[in-house]
């Protein structure tokens, strides 16, 4: 959508629980609340308003803005797809202001799909472009997600699907025969593909994804009380064999990383 204000206005957006919400000031000055924060939004600047959050902006009278509306289950999938690691909590993005490209890649991107006519694009090439922009705001704003080094392990279709099984049941004790089921081949022939395309054994590709969305949570999230809290969450019973794995992988015990980024 595109705001052109002609006078000095105020928009209140909703709290949309569903959808991010990218502002992007073409012309003139725009200064937005939320949360009791206020940024001052020039020319050029853009910021991500989060799900949830009421958005409150004061527009002059030559301010003109696209605000684009991102449904926050299509971000989360894309993120997915580029090898973010995937909760099932909103992305957390730095409530600042973020200088927008007006040349480039990211807008001739964006203008394409604005001069699109969506009555004639395919549903495909549709989820293509948005899926390409939504790639780029996740690497042009920070944010408490993390690419995960397993995503360049193999491009394979069945070790992609076990991976997204897995993220979908990050929590739950997954098995192998589950795993073998949802590639719809047999245990041998998963541990020969893991083998090959990973070199990890299926297991310890579940268990190097767990430790990682362990970690994420332990930097990111503001209600984890105790390393144990999380270990258990993920299914790793024995606290001492959980350290010594997760030090292993991320360079450093559970506590470290919880205390480091201690909020």
């Amino acid at each position: 959508m595109e705001y052109e204000a002609g006078e000095i206005t105020t928009i209140r957006a909703s709290k949309d629980t569903n959808a991010y919400f990218l502002h992007i000031i073409l012309a003139g000055q725009s200064i937005g609340k939320s949360n009791n924060q206020e940024r001052i939004l020039n020319t050029g600047d853009s910021i991500l308003v989060m799900p949830g959050t009421r958005f409150e902006s004061h527009n002059t009278k030559d301010c003109r803005k696209l605000i684009v509306k991102i449904p926050t289950d299509f971000l989360h999938q894309t993120a997915r797809k580029f090898g973010y690691m995937s909760t099932k909590d909103p992305i957390q993005f730095e409530h600042k202001a973020n200088v927008f490209p007006m040349t480039g890649p990211l807008f001739n991107l964006l203008n394409d799909m604005l001069q699109q006519d969506k009555s004639t694009l395919y549903d495909r090439a549709l989820i293509y472009y948005c899926r390409l922009f939504n790639s780029a705001i996740l690497t042009m704003f920070n944010s408490n997600f993390n690419q995960s080094p397993l995503t360049s392990l193999s491009l394979h279709r069945h070790v992609e699907r076990v991976r997204n099984y897995v993220l979908d049941h990050i929590t739950a004790d997954i098995t192998i025969d589950e795993l073998a089921d949802v590639c719809k081949i047999s245990r041998k022939s998963l541990y020969n593909l893991f083998e090959r395309e990973a070199g990890l054994t299926p297991s310890a590709y579940v268990r190097r994804l767990k430790l990682e969305s362990a970690y994420a949570e332990l930097k990111n999230n503001e209600r984890v009380r105790n390393v144990t809290q999380v270990a258990l969450k993920y299914g790793f019973t024995n606290l001492g064999r959980f350290s010594a794995q997760y030090r292993e992988q991320i360079g450093e015990l559970p506590s470290q990383t919880l205390r480091d980024f201690a909020h």
